[in-house]
């Protein structure tokens, strides 16, 4: 999957690019995480005790950090050859998924030009195996020799591509769960994930199927991952809950047009199950249509 999309970009770049006699130069790509275990963030009250320091998970973020003049993405500037831009362009690319493909849907959206390029983004609710490629085009007054030793003859146009991948595994599943935990639905006083009893099983379904994985037991694997995703597409609510009750009526999983957690939650399942070869397309369960509040 993660190979495919990759190709895909490229053959989209270099369709697009002009023709030079210096090759692109392609970076390796650059793994996101989208949600991050923070440390000691935050303080929590243990009564008699004090403040003590309490472990919170945090949003990743992709921030590019174009320096002087996109300097730190051109290869001359590093060796100190003058050069120009001639242009910037930054694609997102998100993938086909099966699960919730109405709120995530496949697309490819470009931006052109050093003073367009959004610098900042959130990953809370990116889908994984989603692709940023920034494609960087400028010239030098002098013939440079872009990739050393390489094979790549020295010119004056020059093209560098950088991509970065939206990443998951078992473990950033669980890491992303304690977030939508922790992170208010809305205005209300509860978090993305309001079911207090619902989310430990969640958690424990996802342990029992790295089990299953170092067991090399893919069967087992799918099963639960399977029941893992039956579970999160029951417990799908598109209204926050009146009251911070932990299972009182309309407990759940966010899945707003704003706070599409559940949906999230689904996307990062299949893409796991996937990867890890222990889920087939024809076996994955239909996207959640519920809209009334989880009893």
């Amino acid at each position: 999957m993660r190979e495919a999309i990759g190709l895909t970009v490229l053959l989209l770049i270099l369709l697009a690019a002009p023709l030079s006699a210096v090759m692109p130069i392609m970076h390796d790509i650059a793994l996101l995480d989208q949600a991050l275990d923070a440390g000691d963030q935050n303080l929590r009250s243990s009564g008699y005790g004090g403040l003590t320091p309490a472990r919170c998970s945090v949003p990743g973020f992709f921030v590019i950090d174009p320096g002087t003049n996109w300097e730190n993405f051109i290869g001359a500037a590093q060796d100190g050859v003058p050069y120009t831009i001639k242009n910037v362009t930054l694609c997102k690319q998100t993938p086909s998924i099966i699960q919730c493909a109405e709120t995530f849907p496949a697309q490819t959206v470009c931006q052109q030009g050093t003073a367009n390029i959004r610098l900042l983004w959130p990953l809370m609710y990116e889908v994984p195996g989603t692709i940023w490629t920034l494609t960087v085009l400028y010239g030098t007054a002098v013939r440079y020799d872009d990739d050393g030793a390489d094979g790549n003859p020295a010119g004056f146009v020059h093209t560098e591509i950088w991509q970065w991948q939206v990443d998951a595994s078992l473990e950033s599943l669980k890491v992303l769960m304690r977030l939508f935990r922790q992170s208010p639905f809305g205005t209300s006083e509860v978090g993305l994930i309001s079911d207090e009893w619902l989310f430990p099983i969640l958690i424990d379904e996802i342990d029992a199927v790295e089990a299953a994985v170092e067991d090399q037991d893919l069967v087992i694997a799918g099963l639960i991952i399977g029941d893992f995703e039956m579970m999160v597409m029951d417990a799908c609510i598109t209204e926050s809950p009146e009251s911070p009750s932990p299972t009182g009526i309309g407990s759940g999983i966010a899945n707003s047009l704003e706070n599409p957690a559940c949906c999230k939650l689904l996307a990062d399942a299949e893409f796991i199950g996937f990867d890890l070869g222990i889920l087939q397309p024809a076996k994955q369960p239909a996207a959640p249509e519920r809209s009334a509040a989880h009893d």
